[in-house]
């Protein structure tokens, strides 16, 4: 019979914790094959912090030194390929060590925040490591498992072998090797563990008791540290690494992490586990280990009260409404309780219905434009056209801009959970600790430019709500990946299901739309350059001052700049030709007094407003003031 699952969310943690480590040859099974390819010395050493983990008392900063190394040398690799020719072993082993990694964080910060959960972990762990192993039986069954495990490659479970006797060998193994602690422990020998073990509670108990105002103070600090670290570990995952195939696995644990960080340190619900065994507790056989084991008798906790509108089974999916969801698809944030009766239940439980937050009376990113350029040839208005409408647009030999200024108006975004409103942003994004990557400089084709990734909490005071000197643009990210909260506020146009005739040679074929976040404040720049695929830009958030000029305009390219290939980026800056923004180097010449008379179209893309570009049309795009926008790619 399977666990029932329990409302505490840092106990939830702590069980889908401990359930991956003694599970980890099962998952690691399915990973192996890739692997290979990263070599047999990061391997073994990757599947050796797993065997320490399963530890009752693993040394958790010596795990995280070695961990460390192997996302550092996975890392490394990042760099001796194209990103797109990196073989995909480094990216999955990246991600298997950064999840191995955040379950040592998540261990800390649970002992932390509720110590008796990670004493209740080790007491268990020391029951089942006390097993004795003097019957016939049970020496003939080690002896078997040892004879099948010499005949196997280190590090490699045999085939035939379940992952529960795998597990057992390597805790026996492991126990053989660390401190020379030999598996077969006499009674005498168990007591004395369990004396220590007693007596290591009693002392943590008793440090618990004599924190003052200072130190309490250093265990909040110090708890936000390390949720700082388990997210940042994450999210780099996804970020440098890509996820590594592991993108829902991942967006579990967050949302996890996230329900157990909104409860107070050391909550004292009446639930809680105790790190000893009670007096109703009774003892029973348990013949899978041959050694008598404990089972409470203790009354379950109340069942939650029922939700009266369940979670939908697909997070990205959008309500009428505001229903806060995290990764999982599951309800979180205040509650109300109704009065109503429940409908079709045995007992009577209050139902739960959501109470949607008034993000009205919350502050608005600011408006204010400190340059609005001229618009001297307007791009063709017009309403949401129909798919036959827009297909026969596309399909003819030179297909225009357009501006359609009702293709999105029931986005959430732009009212209901509104993308204006930095609180509702840092709620979305967990508290601002989420990562997201920068590119700091106002054009990418300046020197100086850089990138970094920041928290977005840091990045919306730095560059958005504050002024700076300089410009932090979080350009042409795949956010949406990455934060499933957000990609339920927006939907996906039914025109990106089109199929246009033009598309460039060489350019793969998208079998869904490709989404990018384009967020920043003032002045952001995103250079003359085309892209590869036709192309929805939809404002959300501010206004943009967006230029197009035709495929044959004849547009002088820039060539190859540090290794990289800048082809598709014009070598000229339509804000310094125009006098919008300072010359970063030398200008003039009969090339520039050329461009300057190439014609063109623009526009001031307003919010809720979508600029269709075609493919292979330059477009230079400059933000008025904060701006928010969402590109779909498609072909």
């Amino acid at each position: 019979m399977e666990k029932e699952e329990t409302a505490d969310p840092l106990r939830k943690l702590i069980d889908h914790g401990n359930s991956f480590i003694s599970r980890y040859y099962s998952h690691y099974e399915e990973s192996a094959p890739i692997l290979e390819g990263c070599g047999e010395p990061l391997v073994e050493l990757l599947v050796r912090q797993a065997q320490l983990m399963s530890m009752a008392t693993p040394d958790h900063d010596l795990i995280k030194r070695r961990l460390d190394d192997i996302l550092s040398a996975s890392y490394n690799k990042f760099y001796a390929y194209l990103y797109k020719d990196l073989p995909p072993c480094w990216r999955l082993l990246y991600t298997e060590a950064a999840i191995l990694k955040f379950w040592v964080l998540v261990f800390e910060w649970a002992r932390s925040r509720q110590p008796e959960l990670i004493r209740k972990r080790v007491w268990d762990k020391m029951e089942w490591e006390d097993f004795e192993l003097d019957t016939p039986a049970r020496r003939e069954e080690v002896h078997e498992i040892n004879a099948r495990f010499e005949k196997q490659p280190k590090g490699t479970p045999p085939r035939n072998m379940g992952s529960a006797v795998w597990h057992q060998l390597t805790q026996l193994s492991m126990r053989t090797e660390v401190g020379g602690v030999h598996v077969r422990r006499s009674r005498e020998a168990s007591s004395r563990v369990r004396e220590r073990l007693q007596e290591w509670q009693r002392r943590n108990e008793q440090e618990d008791g004599q924190q003052g105002p200072e130190q309490q103070q250093q265990k909040r600090e110090r708890e936000e540290e390390l949720l700082n670290d388990m997210v940042k570990t994450l999210d780099l995952a996804l970020i440098l690494a890509g996820g590594g195939g592991k993108h829902d696995e991942i967006h579990g644990y967050v949302a996890l992490l996230e329900k157990a960080a909104s409860l107070p340190s050391n909550d004292n619900s009446p639930d809680k586990i105790s790190s000893k065994p009670s007096e109703s507790e009774t003892p029973r056989q348990d013949p899978s280990l041959g050694r008598t084991r404990t089972t409470s008798l203790t009354q379950p906790p109340t069942k939650r009260a029922r939700l009266s509108l369940p979670p939908p089974t697909n997070p990205s999916s959008t309500i009428d409404g505001w229903l806060p969801l995290n990764a999982s698809g599951e309800l979180v944030g205040p509650v109300a309780i109704s009065d109503e009766p429940p409908v079709n239940t045995q007992q009577q439980t209050p139902i739960i219905t959501q109470k949607p937050p008034n993000w009205s009376s919350h502050p608005s990113f600011s408006p204010y434009e400190p340059f609005t350029p001229p618009v001297t040839s307007p791009i063709p208005r017009l309403p949401s056209p129909s798919l036959t409408t827009f297909q026969s647009h596309l399909s003819s030999p030179t297909p225009q801009p357009l501006i359609l200024t009702s293709l999105v108006p029931s986005w959430p975004a732009l009212a209901a959970r509104p993308w204006s409103k930095p609180s509702y942003l840092l709620s979305r994004t967990f508290s601002g600790r989420r990562l997201i990557p920068v590119e700091i400089g106002r054009s990418y084709v300046d020197e100086g430019w850089s990138q970094k990734i920041l928290p977005f909490s840091e990045f919306l005071s730095t560059y958005i709500t504050s002024p700076s000197e300089s410009k932090g643009y979080l350009a042409q990210h795949q956010l949406f990946a990455q934060l499933p909260q957000l990609r339920s506020d927006i939907t996906i146009p039914d025109l990106c299901y089109t199929s246009p005739a033009n598309r460039p040679d060489g350019t793969p074929e998208l079998e869904e739309p490709m989404l990018n976040a384009w967020f920043g404040p003032p002045g952001t720049i995103t250079p003359l350059h085309t892209d590869p695929y036709h192309n929805l830009l939809v404002q959300v958030v501010g206004r943009k001052y967006v230029r197009l000029y035709p495929p044959g305009a004849g547009v002088k390219r820039r060539g190859e700049e540090a290794g990289v290939d800048m082809g598709n980026t014009a070598a000229f800056d339509v804000g310094v030709l125009e006098g919008w923004d300072e010359a970063t180097g030398e200008g003039g010449d009969e090339e520039e007094k050329e461009f300057k008379r190439l014609e063109y179209v623009d526009c001031i893309l307003e919010p809720g407003e979508t600029l269709y570009i075609p493919v292979g049309w330059w477009h230079y795009v400059r933000g008025l003031s904060v701006s928010f926008s969402v590109s779909f790619w498609w072909n």
